[in-house]
């Protein structure tokens, strides 16, 4: 017998970490950084720049390369655009009441009450430890909480394991598709049904005992064989012989006249596996707890003559990184935007967790994207563009969408 199972849509509850954590982020809030040490970032030459603007050529195809060759450096004007990002690796967890079919196996699966578990209500989810499969990387975990399954009756049947089927109302019999309950095997019904003065009930009214799909009734036969109204079974119990003209190659291969078949959802039971239990007449509750590692991200870059959108897509020269369990906020940098946007996202990323998720690791670091401003000539006619990031990248600001200077 193939047992069902229901399908319960979920609502966890999120829980608060414990003190501990809270405090740690407390103390994280208010640490004093010490001094800092900074590389120094290499500026883009003039050969980088020419390699740059031939490789923009090759991908573009707009540009002549008779006025590559003709194009002339005046003056490189250089600059850096600082990238500052922190990174924090945090884990919430929520628990939900759950319930599940106790089939045969599953109780081996609820642990021994040895410690008095499933008597104390005060057990923690941060109490279990729960490790993520890799750091800094998105996952959500689902496991059992240790100590909290019990084995109880189900309710749905009163531990019978069956249910009455609805869709035969518990008769175990539903109108044959193939002839759509006439009987007949071309689908309507005899004519002598219509005329026969004995046989006066058809259409039925009585949809207490109909199908489930349909107003026409179905009565029990000898033996029995349930046949439906209007069916050459009917004319035959009422008149004791077949409807006139027929034959039994006129009948319905699949339910020989009656016009009736096998209920499909019970198998001609007219019971149904209870599908909270699966049939066994018990379900196992427990709690579900739900582990989210995510990565909560923050970036600022400083002021530049590139816009941003385009900044995000190169690399630069990691001139500081550090990671710890918690950074702290950089204060001793020469450029102050960098020291103020690290505090304040240091900040905020510990006031967004702090009660509701539990900092694991956190990270941060800070990137110089160079760039340069080349001024050019070719002839007469004047112009500049940028090239920046560790890819030498090209960025043309009066043809955003199309270059057509050369």
């Amino acid at each position: 017998m193939t047992r069902a199972m229901a399908k319960v849509s979920e609502s966890f509850t999120p829980i608060q970490p414990p003190q501990e954590d809270i405090e740690s982020h407390r103390k994280a809030l208010a640490t004093t950084p010490g001094k800092r040490a900074f590389d120094d970032v290499f500026p883009i030459t003039e050969g980088e720049v020419r390699e740059a603007l031939n490789h923009e050529a090759k991908r573009t195809r707009i540009f002549s390369q008779k006025k590559l060759k003709r194009l002339q450096i005046e003056r490189l004007e250089q600059g850096t655009c600082l990238k500052y990002r922190l990174e924090s690796y945090t884990d919430a967890r929520s628990t939900v009441e759950t319930t599940e079919a106790c089939l045969p196996g599953s109780a081996f699966r609820s642990e021994p009450d040895t410690l008095g578990f499933l008597s104390n209500n005060n057990l923690n989810p941060w109490d279990f430890e729960v490790h993520p499969a890799a750091m800094f990387s998105d996952q959500v975990s689902m496991t059992e909480m240790p100590g909290t399954s019990r084995i109880t009756d189900c309710q749905t049947c009163s531990s019978e394991g069956t249910m009455h089927c609805f869709h035969c109302r518990g008769n175990g019999t539903d109108k044959c598709q193939f002839c759509r309950g006439t009987g007949m095997k071309s689908g309507v019904a005899h004519p002598a049904v219509y005329t026969h003065p004995m046989i006066a009930t058809f259409p039925h009214a009585d949809t207490s005992r109909g199908y489930s799909s349909a107003g026409t009734a179905m009565r029990a036969g000898p033996a029995g064989n349930a046949y439906g109204l209007g069916t050459p079974m009917h004319f035959m119990s009422k008149t004791g012989v077949p409807p006139p003209g027929i034959g039994t190659h006129d009948l319905c291969y699949m339910c020989h006249g009656r016009g009736v078949s096998q209920c499909g959802q019970c198998k001609g039971t007219g019971k149904k596996v209870c599908s909270k239990c699966g049939g066994s007449g018990a379900v196992r509750s427990y709690t579900k707890m739900k582990v989210f590692f995510k990565t909560e991200t923050s970036e600022f870059f400083t002021e530049a003559p590139i816009p941003e959108k385009f900044l995000m897509s190169v690399n630069g020269i990691e001139i500081f990184g550090e990671e710890k369990p918690y950074v702290i906020p950089i204060t001793s940098h020469p450029t102050k935007a960098i020291n103020d946007a690290s505090r304040a996202i240091c900040a905020d990323h510990l006031q967004k967790c702090l009660g509701k998720s539990r900092v694991i690791q956190q990270r941060h670091w800070i990137l110089a994207i160079p760039w340069a401003e080349v001024f050019y000539s070719i002839g007469a006619e004047k112009g500049s563009f940028f090239v920046y990031g560790r890819e030498r990248a090209c960025y043309f600001p009066k043809y955003s969408s199309k270059c057509s200077i050369l």
